[in-house]
């Protein structure tokens, strides 16, 4: 049984299931199996409690009101960890956990807060942490704030099947995203002509937009809308190509999951993804459609050069960004502070 110092609460304050969740789910899962205490306050409850089984407590909590009282409940030894400025504040509202190390985790290339409120707090919120981690070094150099990076991970999947002649895109479809560059290259690079297929997953204020365009540019008829996937392993396993177009992505878990399945993954040459893609002829200078198609119909068109990319990308994941050598480093942090 664990002690009740290897204790932690992770903490976010949404009903969601996006890549912060999906986060902290492969985290809380990999910790409890190595044996300590974990408890989740936050997410989407049916989503997350599919993802963390019964090896990991979980108690729903939406706004900062009802995470502050989840989070009081939890007092007692371990460590708080958190997520996103609603569980900032939430962590700084519950006095009863004062005595508890707490750390937070910087998902988000810019500084604290949406409003003037939450920036003028923003130096109180940060007294309260023992430290901020960021998930890569593009966020460390946007939040304005001293960060120890802690790069994220993602577990380890087999090598994908493949064979289905088909290229994924695995984002929320927002305008920072620009997912509407991934349309016209898939309409520049011409692969729907030998009888391929552009699967793009995801939801978001942009979906109606980015169907009126793929069949303004005359391609919708080769690309598929599938909204929320549950079985991402599936998608990936079944895809060829992965296509990850937002300029500036803080991480990309999706990325790293692509990689974990020994896909090629080609990429807007910004963000995080200079950082965990490292061959730079897979990247294409972002907002570029047309560079975007020769690097996507040249990796498309070559199965033995898929194959290549794939390996290398699945060998990069497993050494540099997996979850269990990302746990190794966050156990490491945890047991620092409880010392």
């Amino acid at each position: 049984m664990p002690s009740a110092d290897r204790r932690v609460v992770h903490v976010v304050c949404t009903d969601a299931f996006a890549g912060v969740e999906r986060y902290i789910c492969d985290v809380s899962v990999e910790l409890a199996r190595r044996g300590w205490d974990v408890s989740v306050i936050g997410g989407d409850p049916a989503a997350m409690a599919r993802e963390l089984g019964t090896a990991v407590t979980h108690r729903p909590a939406v706004g900062v009101a009802a995470a502050v009282r989840e989070v009081d409940s939890a007092r007692g030894r371990g460590v708080l960890h958190v997520h996103m400025t609603q569980a900032e504040v939430a962590a700084a509202l519950a006095v009863r956990t004062w005595g508890m190390p707490c750390f937070t985790t910087r998902h988000f290339a810019a500084p604290r807060g949406s409003s003037a409120a939450i920036r003028a707090a923003s130096p109180l919120l940060r007294r309260r942490f023992r430290d901020q981690l960021a998930i890569s070094r593009f966020v460390a150099s946007r939040v304005g704030e001293p960060t120890t990076l802690l790069p994220n991970g993602v577990r380890e999947r087999p090598a994908h099947t493949g064979g289905s002649r088909s290229v994924v895109m695995m984002q929320r479809l927002d305008l920072e995203k620009q997912t509407d560059i991934g349309l016209h290259a898939w309409a520049l690079s011409g692969l729907a002509e030998d009888g391929w297929r552009l699967q793009v997953a995801g939801r978001g204020a942009q979906e109606p937009a980015l169907r009126a365009l793929a069949q303004e540019l005359g391609v919708a008829s080769s690309v598929e809308f599938l909204g929320f996937v549950t079985d991402t392993a599936g998608l990936l396993d079944r895809a060829d190509v992965f296509f990850a177009s937002a300029p500036e992505e803080p991480f990309g878990l999706a990325v790293a999951e692509a990689m974990a399945a020994a896909l090629p993954v080609v990429a807007a040459r910004g963000g995080a993804h200079v950082e965990t893609i490292a061959d730079p002829d897979l990247l294409f200078p972002p907002g570029d459609p047309a560079a975007a198609a020769r690097v996507l119909r040249r990796v498309a068109e070559d199965d033995v050069l898929r194959r290549q990319l794939g390996a290398q990308a699945q060998a990069r994941q497993r050494r540099e960004f997996s979850i269990a050598g990302h746990v190794d480093q966050l156990s490491e942090i945890y047991e620092g502070a409880l010392r």
